[in-house]
Protein backbone atom coordinates (compact mmCIF):
# COMPACT_ATOMS: atom_id res chain seq x y z
CA UNK A 1 0.00 0.00 0.00
CA UNK A 2 1.00 3.54 -1.06
CA UNK A 3 -1.03 6.22 0.49
CA UNK A 4 -1.57 8.99 -1.62
CA UNK A 5 0.91 12.15 -1.05
CA UNK A 6 3.45 9.86 0.28
CA UNK A 7 6.26 10.87 -2.12
CA UNK A 8 5.19 14.30 -1.83
CA UNK A 9 5.35 14.33 2.12
CA UNK A 10 8.61 12.56 1.80
CA UNK A 11 10.30 15.01 -0.20
CA UNK A 12 8.89 17.99 2.07
CA UNK A 13 9.63 16.33 5.10
CA UNK A 14 13.64 15.72 4.07
CA UNK A 15 13.69 19.39 2.92
CA UNK A 16 12.45 20.40 6.21
CA UNK A 17 14.69 17.85 8.14
CA UNK A 18 17.83 18.90 5.77
CA UNK A 19 16.96 22.48 6.77
CA UNK A 20 17.09 22.10 9.90
CA UNK A 21 19.94 20.10 10.00
CA UNK A 22 21.60 22.72 7.77
CA UNK A 23 20.91 25.68 10.23
CA UNK A 24 21.79 24.05 13.31
CA UNK A 25 25.27 22.50 12.31
CA UNK A 26 25.93 25.92 10.63
CA UNK A 27 25.64 28.17 13.60
CA UNK A 28 27.66 28.24 16.85
CA UNK A 29 25.11 27.51 19.35
CA UNK A 30 25.21 25.67 22.06
CA UNK A 31 23.52 23.96 25.13
CA UNK A 32 24.14 24.20 29.06
CA UNK A 33 27.20 21.90 31.04
CA UNK A 34 23.94 20.54 32.65
CA UNK A 35 23.01 19.02 29.51
CA UNK A 36 23.05 15.09 30.12
CA UNK A 37 24.82 14.27 26.61
CA UNK A 38 27.50 17.57 27.72
CA UNK A 39 27.92 15.58 31.22
CA UNK A 40 28.36 12.13 29.71
CA UNK A 41 31.70 13.64 26.88
CA UNK A 42 33.31 15.00 30.03
CA UNK A 43 33.89 11.18 30.39
CA UNK A 44 35.54 10.55 26.77
CA UNK A 45 39.37 10.32 26.39
CA UNK A 46 40.19 11.66 23.38
CA UNK A 47 43.65 9.60 22.53
CA UNK A 48 44.55 11.30 18.92
CA UNK A 49 47.25 8.42 18.63
CA UNK A 50 44.85 5.49 19.19
CA UNK A 51 43.18 3.99 15.74
CA UNK A 52 39.73 4.08 15.68
CA UNK A 53 39.25 0.15 16.88
CA UNK A 54 41.89 0.41 19.62
CA UNK A 55 39.99 4.03 20.76
CA UNK A 56 36.19 1.71 20.62
CA UNK A 57 37.95 -0.67 22.80
CA UNK A 58 38.75 2.13 25.81
CA UNK A 59 35.15 3.32 25.53
CA UNK A 60 33.60 0.04 25.72
CA UNK A 61 35.35 -0.75 28.98
CA UNK A 62 33.53 2.22 29.94
CA UNK A 63 30.37 1.29 29.33
CA UNK A 64 29.36 -0.75 32.60
CA UNK A 65 30.59 2.35 34.75
CA UNK A 66 28.61 5.23 32.54
CA UNK A 67 25.44 3.14 32.50
CA UNK A 68 25.96 2.59 36.25
CA UNK A 69 27.37 6.48 37.25
CA UNK A 70 24.18 8.20 35.07
CA UNK A 71 21.78 5.59 36.03
CA UNK A 72 21.43 5.12 31.70
CA UNK A 73 19.30 1.01 31.52
CA UNK A 74 21.73 -1.29 29.67
CA UNK A 75 21.61 -4.83 29.68
CA UNK A 76 23.16 -5.07 32.99
CA UNK A 77 22.14 -2.02 34.54
CA UNK A 78 18.36 -1.44 35.78
CA UNK A 79 18.77 2.82 35.38
CA UNK A 80 16.05 4.68 36.24
CA UNK A 81 13.60 7.30 35.31
CA UNK A 82 15.15 10.92 34.08
CA UNK A 83 13.89 14.47 33.61
CA UNK A 84 13.02 15.07 29.91
CA UNK A 85 16.62 15.88 28.89
CA UNK A 86 15.65 15.82 25.16
CA UNK A 87 11.69 16.23 24.83
CA UNK A 88 11.21 18.59 27.70
CA UNK A 89 7.40 19.82 28.88
CA UNK A 90 7.45 17.86 31.86
CA UNK A 91 7.68 14.73 30.50
CA UNK A 92 9.63 11.61 31.82
CA UNK A 93 12.49 9.73 29.60
CA UNK A 94 13.57 6.48 29.80
CA UNK A 95 17.54 6.61 28.56
CA UNK A 96 19.04 3.35 27.49
CA UNK A 97 23.15 3.02 26.66
CA UNK A 98 25.00 0.55 24.69
CA UNK A 99 26.34 0.37 21.36
CA UNK A 100 25.59 -1.64 18.40
CA UNK A 101 28.25 -2.98 15.71
CA UNK A 102 29.33 -0.91 13.17
CA UNK A 103 32.43 0.11 10.85
CA UNK A 104 34.29 2.60 12.93
CA UNK A 105 36.81 3.85 9.92
CA UNK A 106 33.30 4.25 7.70
CA UNK A 107 32.03 6.22 10.57
CA UNK A 108 34.92 7.98 11.44
CA UNK A 109 34.96 9.49 7.81
CA UNK A 110 31.63 10.72 7.94
CA UNK A 111 31.48 11.71 11.49
CA UNK A 112 29.13 15.24 10.96
CA UNK A 113 26.53 13.13 9.65
CA UNK A 114 26.43 9.87 11.59
CA UNK A 115 24.26 9.32 14.34
CA UNK A 116 24.77 8.33 17.62
CA UNK A 117 21.06 8.93 19.66
CA UNK A 118 18.26 7.18 18.63
CA UNK A 119 14.79 8.09 19.49
CA UNK A 120 12.80 5.14 20.52
CA UNK A 121 9.83 7.00 21.83
CA UNK A 122 8.55 10.39 21.90
CA UNK A 123 5.02 12.33 22.79
CA UNK A 124 4.83 14.95 19.98
CA UNK A 125 2.46 15.43 18.10
CA UNK A 126 2.77 18.41 16.36
CA UNK A 127 4.92 19.04 12.95
CA UNK A 128 7.03 22.08 14.24
CA UNK A 129 10.09 20.16 14.03
CA UNK A 130 11.76 21.90 17.24
CA UNK A 131 15.24 20.66 18.50
CA UNK A 132 15.32 18.38 21.24
CA UNK A 133 16.32 20.48 23.57
CA UNK A 134 14.71 19.50 27.05
CA UNK A 135 13.38 22.77 27.30
CA UNK A 136 9.32 24.05 27.99
CA UNK A 137 8.48 24.56 24.55
CA UNK A 138 4.62 23.94 24.42
CA UNK A 139 4.86 20.49 22.43
CA UNK A 140 2.97 17.38 23.88
CA UNK A 141 4.54 16.49 26.77
CA UNK A 142 5.01 12.41 28.49
CA UNK A 143 6.97 9.57 28.34
CA UNK A 144 9.89 9.40 25.96
CA UNK A 145 12.37 6.57 25.37
CA UNK A 146 16.35 7.47 23.72
CA UNK A 147 19.18 4.84 23.20
CA UNK A 148 22.48 6.83 23.28
CA UNK A 149 25.02 4.42 21.48
CA UNK A 150 27.92 5.31 23.62
CA UNK A 151 30.94 4.37 21.36
CA UNK A 152 29.64 6.18 18.45
CA UNK A 153 28.98 9.35 20.66
CA UNK A 154 32.81 9.24 21.79
CA UNK A 155 34.43 8.33 17.94
CA UNK A 156 31.81 11.25 16.92
CA UNK A 157 33.19 14.28 19.65
CA UNK A 158 36.90 12.54 18.99
CA UNK A 159 36.70 13.27 15.37
CA UNK A 160 34.79 16.73 16.06
CA UNK A 161 37.67 17.38 18.58
CA UNK A 162 40.57 16.52 16.06
CA UNK A 163 39.06 19.13 13.66
CA UNK A 164 39.00 21.46 15.57
CA UNK A 165 42.83 20.84 16.33
CA UNK A 166 43.81 20.70 12.16
CA UNK A 167 41.48 22.17 10.33
CA UNK A 168 40.18 25.26 12.42
CA UNK A 169 40.83 28.27 10.00
CA UNK A 170 38.94 30.58 11.89
CA UNK A 171 40.75 30.46 15.18
CA UNK A 172 37.41 29.82 17.41
CA UNK A 173 37.66 26.59 19.18
CA UNK A 174 34.07 25.38 19.59
CA UNK A 175 33.78 22.54 22.36
CA UNK A 176 31.36 20.40 23.75
CA UNK A 177 28.26 22.30 24.24
CA UNK A 178 28.51 23.44 20.68
CA UNK A 179 28.87 19.64 19.58
CA UNK A 180 26.35 18.70 20.89
CA UNK A 181 23.91 21.15 18.76
CA UNK A 182 25.83 20.96 15.99
CA UNK A 183 26.66 17.51 15.26
CA UNK A 184 24.06 15.65 17.45
CA UNK A 185 20.77 16.72 18.45
CA UNK A 186 20.35 18.13 14.62
CA UNK A 187 21.19 15.19 13.44
CA UNK A 188 17.94 13.40 15.51
CA UNK A 189 15.23 14.49 13.58
CA UNK A 190 14.78 11.68 10.96
CA UNK A 191 13.59 9.68 14.47
CA UNK A 192 11.81 12.70 15.56
CA UNK A 193 10.07 13.18 12.11
CA UNK A 194 8.90 9.24 11.94
CA UNK A 195 7.36 9.30 15.11
CA UNK A 196 5.75 12.33 15.00
CA UNK A 197 3.94 10.63 11.88
CA UNK A 198 3.32 7.47 14.18
CA UNK A 199 1.68 9.26 16.99
CA UNK A 200 -0.43 11.68 14.56
CA UNK A 201 -1.99 8.48 13.14
CA UNK A 202 -2.52 6.93 16.75
CA UNK A 203 -4.48 10.01 17.75
CA UNK A 204 -6.66 9.94 14.41
CA UNK A 205 -7.58 6.76 15.08
CA UNK A 206 -8.59 7.43 18.97
CA UNK A 207 -9.75 11.06 18.03
CA UNK A 208 -7.45 13.16 20.20
CA UNK A 209 -6.64 16.75 18.61
CA UNK A 210 -3.10 17.14 17.75
CA UNK A 211 -1.44 20.17 19.97
CA UNK A 212 -0.47 23.40 18.63
CA UNK A 213 2.33 24.99 19.63
CA UNK A 214 3.21 28.68 19.15
CA UNK A 215 7.17 27.93 19.12
CA UNK A 216 9.20 27.65 15.91
CA UNK A 217 12.26 27.13 14.22
CA UNK A 218 14.09 31.17 13.04
CA UNK A 219 13.81 30.05 9.25
CA UNK A 220 10.44 28.50 7.08
CA UNK A 221 9.74 25.22 6.95
CA UNK A 222 7.13 23.54 5.31
CA UNK A 223 3.42 21.95 7.04
CA UNK A 224 1.59 20.29 4.03
CA UNK A 225 -1.51 19.39 6.34
CA UNK A 226 -4.11 18.92 3.58
CA UNK A 227 -1.74 16.41 2.35
CA UNK A 228 -0.60 15.28 5.66
CA UNK A 229 -4.40 14.73 6.81
CA UNK A 230 -4.94 12.62 3.54
CA UNK A 231 -1.80 10.73 4.09
CA UNK A 232 -3.11 9.96 7.92
CA UNK A 233 -7.00 8.96 6.49
CA UNK A 234 -5.81 6.90 3.95
CA UNK A 235 -3.15 4.50 6.36
CA UNK A 236 -6.12 4.32 8.70
CA UNK A 237 -8.35 3.15 5.88
CA UNK A 238 -6.25 0.27 4.94
CA UNK A 239 -4.96 -0.72 8.10
CA UNK A 240 -8.43 -0.78 9.89
CA UNK A 241 -10.17 -2.55 6.75
CA UNK A 242 -8.48 -5.64 5.61
CA UNK A 243 -7.70 -8.79 8.55
CA UNK A 244 -4.21 -8.54 8.33
CA UNK A 245 -1.86 -9.62 10.76
CA UNK A 246 0.33 -7.02 13.20
CA UNK A 247 3.57 -7.03 11.21
CA UNK A 248 1.66 -6.45 7.86
CA UNK A 249 -0.28 -3.60 9.53
CA UNK A 250 3.31 -2.02 10.68
CA UNK A 251 4.22 -2.90 7.04
CA UNK A 252 1.39 -0.70 6.07
CA UNK A 253 2.25 2.56 7.78
CA UNK A 254 4.60 4.24 5.21
CA UNK A 255 7.08 6.67 6.59
CA UNK A 256 9.62 9.54 6.04
CA UNK A 257 12.95 8.17 6.79
CA UNK A 258 12.26 4.51 7.75
CA UNK A 259 10.55 2.61 5.23
CA UNK A 260 7.69 1.51 7.43
CA UNK A 261 7.25 1.30 11.23
CA UNK A 262 7.92 -2.05 11.13
CA UNK A 263 11.46 -0.67 10.93
CA UNK A 264 11.01 2.47 13.17
CA UNK A 265 10.07 0.32 16.25
CA UNK A 266 12.65 -2.19 15.99
CA UNK A 267 14.56 -2.19 19.20
CA UNK A 268 18.37 -2.07 19.07
CA UNK A 269 20.16 -5.07 19.86
CA UNK A 270 19.19 -6.06 23.80
CA UNK A 271 20.09 -9.13 25.02
CA UNK A 272 16.67 -8.93 26.55
CA UNK A 273 18.21 -9.20 30.30
CA UNK A 274 15.45 -8.71 33.42
CA UNK A 275 17.07 -5.50 34.11
CA UNK A 276 16.35 -4.09 30.74
CA UNK A 277 12.45 -5.45 30.51
CA UNK A 278 10.54 -2.82 32.06
CA UNK A 279 12.21 -0.38 30.29
CA UNK A 280 11.28 -1.99 27.23
CA UNK A 281 7.61 -2.35 27.98
CA UNK A 282 7.33 1.50 28.72
CA UNK A 283 8.95 2.02 25.52
CA UNK A 284 6.67 0.17 22.96
CA UNK A 285 3.01 -1.06 25.19
CA UNK A 286 1.34 2.07 23.61
CA UNK A 287 1.77 0.81 20.47
CA UNK A 288 1.08 -2.82 21.54
CA UNK A 289 -2.89 -1.53 22.62
CA UNK A 290 -2.45 0.11 19.48
CA UNK A 291 -2.02 -2.85 17.34
CA UNK A 292 -4.74 -4.45 19.32
CA UNK A 293 -7.11 -1.84 19.00
CA UNK A 294 -6.80 -0.87 15.07
CA UNK A 295 -6.83 -4.45 13.63
CA UNK A 296 -10.18 -6.08 12.27
CA UNK A 297 -9.44 -9.96 12.95
CA UNK A 298 -7.71 -10.61 16.00
CA UNK A 299 -7.85 -14.36 14.83
CA UNK A 300 -5.00 -13.64 12.31
CA UNK A 301 -2.80 -12.32 15.94
CA UNK A 302 -3.58 -14.90 18.28
CA UNK A 303 0.19 -15.92 18.86
CA UNK A 304 1.33 -12.40 19.44
CA UNK A 305 -1.54 -12.22 21.95
CA UNK A 306 -0.90 -15.15 23.39
CA UNK A 307 3.10 -13.96 23.84
CA UNK A 308 1.19 -10.35 24.92
CA UNK A 309 -0.92 -11.97 27.44
CA UNK A 310 2.05 -14.09 28.96
CA UNK A 311 4.45 -10.90 28.69
CA UNK A 312 2.24 -9.04 30.62
CA UNK A 313 0.78 -11.94 33.45
CA UNK A 314 4.89 -11.64 34.22
CA UNK A 315 5.67 -8.33 34.54
CA UNK A 316 2.83 -7.77 36.59
CA UNK A 317 4.52 -9.90 39.30
CA UNK A 318 8.06 -8.03 38.16
CA UNK A 319 9.18 -6.02 41.33
CA UNK A 320 11.27 -4.26 38.68
CA UNK A 321 8.57 -2.02 37.48
CA UNK A 322 8.18 -0.06 41.07
CA UNK A 323 12.25 -0.03 41.25
CA UNK A 324 12.57 1.72 37.72
CA UNK A 325 9.11 3.73 37.30
CA UNK A 326 7.87 6.81 39.31
CA UNK A 327 4.43 5.77 41.11
CA UNK A 328 2.59 7.31 38.57
CA UNK A 329 3.98 5.91 35.48
CA UNK A 330 3.96 2.65 37.32
CA UNK A 331 0.40 2.83 37.73
CA UNK A 332 -0.34 3.95 34.34
CA UNK A 333 1.61 1.00 33.25
CA UNK A 334 -0.17 -1.88 35.14
CA UNK A 335 -3.45 -0.38 33.90
CA UNK A 336 -1.90 -0.98 30.26
CA UNK A 337 -0.35 -4.52 31.48
CA UNK A 338 -3.71 -5.58 32.48
CA UNK A 339 -5.52 -4.44 29.09
CA UNK A 340 -3.04 -6.98 27.45
CA UNK A 341 -4.16 -9.57 29.86
CA UNK A 342 -8.02 -9.02 29.15
CA UNK A 343 -7.21 -8.73 24.90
Amino acid sequence: MHPRDIDYLKRLYIFNQDAIQGYYSGKNFSVKNTNILSRLIEHFPLYFGYDNYRYLEVIENKLTYLAKHFEFTSDIELGSIHPAYFFGNDGDEIIFSGYENFNADTFARGWRTEKCVKTLLHPRDDTRLLLPLGNDNGCRGGLSSLFIDVPKLALKYREFMRDQTVNNETGVMLNKNNFVIKYVLSGMMSDIIDHTFMNLLMDRFYGIKPTETPKKHPFKIFEPTTQLDRYLDDTLDVITSKPIDFVNILRNIKLINCEDASELLALPDFYGTRQIQSAIVGTRIDHMLFLFDVCKSKDENGHFLNDWKRLAKRMERDSQLSRFYTYDLEKSIREKLYKLQQM
